[in-house]
């Protein structure tokens, strides 16, 4: 008898909360198909007294939100009674649609029309959508009240009919209540909560995986959508300050420029009938002003989308036609270069000669700039089935961190300078990889790598 009434009891308290979930999704619904109407209405005001031009595209958005609740209410209506009070909202609703929506395709109102507004909308058409809402809230308060009815009847009748197993109905009881607050309830309850938290903008807040599976894997579900869309955010953040640099720094680049060159060509005439002090002076002059042309290039290419032309190339051709633009730099400081690899056949592949050649300038200049004088700064090249890369290694300091990638902050970029972020969009590009790390007996290494799988390639 214990068996059977437990069984019994255990069955009625299941359909009882799905019955209590089911009348708890139609609340939920119908209070968020209030909210948007709420919201939809304001926006029909601030078409018709603020002219805003994004109020109707977001008016028709709340359109589709809606009609998706009255839909879903629809599915989740198991009686006469609760279909017949959600056609009655629908039937409310497609009024209200129908007189707001006539405000939105006219260019001028008229006092008429906004007196309207005041009188038969607020007045009457919406009071009627309340009544309705009202209404369904008192069903549904019934329904949950005739619920809780229904269940303590049973209980007291469970208690009354037998005498023996109350106390092992006690002990079920308590035990199965342990469950499912510890399984079902609290996990529920930290859902419910985490999904408002992250609702607020709280992309940090994780639920915790407890309970049964099926929670645990919303739990996760939700959890990933947070982290997607923390990245998603920062990625848009991103896109809009560079996209905000991209508008100012040609601006800034163009007002600059135009000195910079005036400055530079007054030194040049000078030079020539200057003494030999104002001539180191003039020199000095023409130095600072090409390095600061050659800042604002390299900010400028940073910022401008690449767009690559590819053409077969060796990356030891590129790295040939590098070194002889900085072979005045490699003479100042005394420094060897020592060609690894370069015995063997490169391979061709399908690059853009003037990214990549500037990209590899970049690296070995980066290497000459923190190099010692008199020392060697060795380039190997190598190739696999799959790959292929270049090694650059010279004698400096080190890294003291990674280089900030991409998508670091711009200032930190500028205090760096932009020869490894350039180097890194180019090689991004070329689908390859660029990788910093420091060499344990010293002096710091550089390494490119190209997928040869994600490229089109020959001998």
């Amino acid at each position: 008898m214990t068996a059977l009434m437990s069984f019994n009891w255990a069955l009625a308290w299941q359909k009882s909360s799905e019955e209590s979930l089911r009348l708890s999704s139609i609340n939920t619904h119908v209070q968020h198909l209030r909210g948007d109407l709420y919201r939809q209405l304001k926006e029909v005001f601030d078409v018709v007294f603020l002219n805003d031009e994004l109020a109707a595209e977001q008016y028709y958005q709340f359109v589709d939100q809606i009609n998706s609740y009255l839909a879903r209410l629809k599915v989740l209506s198991s009686s006469p009674d609760e279909e017949l009070l959600i056609v009655r909202i629908e039937y409310a609703y497609n009024k209200f649609y129908q007189e707001t929506r006539r405000f939105l395709d006219k260019d001028k109102l008229s006092n008429d029309d906004k007196l309207w507004l005041d009188d038969q909308l607020e007045q009457q058409t919406f009071r009627q959508l309340e009544m309705v809402f009202s209404e369904m809230e008192q069903y549904l308060q019934q329904q949950q009240q005739q619920l809780t009815d229904s269940d303590e009847r049973m209980f007291g009748k469970m208690l009354l009919s037998e005498a023996l197993p109350i106390l092992l109905a006690l002990i079920l009881l308590t035990i199965s209540k342990w469950f499912v607050r510890r399984n079902m309830l609290a996990p529920l309850r930290n859902v419910t909560q985490g999904a408002k938290v992250i609702s607020t903008g709280d992309f940090n807040h994780h639920i915790p995986l407890t309970g049964v599976d099926e929670l645990q894997r919303l739990s996760q579900a939700i959890n990933s959508m947070a982290d997607e869309l923390s990245s998603n955010r920062d990625k848009l953040i991103e896109t809009k300050k560079q996209a905000a640099l991209g508008e100012l720094v040609p601006l800034v680049a163009h007002n600059i420029r135009n000195p910079l060159a005036g400055i530079r060509a007054a030194a040049q005439v000078s030079i020539e009938e200057a003494n030999e002090e104002s001539r180191i002076v003039l020199k000095d002059i023409i130095i600072a002003v090409d390095r600061l042309e050659n800042w604002v290039t390299s900010l400028l290419m940073y910022l401008h989308p690449l767009k690559p032309h590819l053409v077969e190339a060796t990356l030891t051709e590129l790295t040939d036609n590098a070194l002889s633009l900085i072979a005045l730099q490699l003479n100042d400081k005394g420094i060897d270069v020592n060609r690894h690899g370069w015995q063997q056949e490169a391979r061709l592949i399908n690059m853009d000669n003037n990214l990549m050649e500037q990209a590899i300038f970049n690296l070995i200049q980066n290497a000459i700039e923190v190099a010692p004088m008199n020392s060697t700064i060795h380039i190997h090249y190598w190739e696999t089935p799959q790959k292929i890369g270049l090694h650059i290694e010279d004698q400096g300091p080190g890294f003291s961190e990674t280089p900030q990638q991409e998508t670091s902050q711009m200032h930190k970029k500028l205090n760096c300078g932009l020869g490894i972020p350039f180097a890194q969009k180019v090689i991004k590009q070329h689908q390859g990889d660029l990788i910093f790390e420091n060499i344990p007996d010293g002096g710091a290494r550089v390494s490119l790598t190209l997928q040869l799988d994600k490229m089109l390639s020959r001998q």
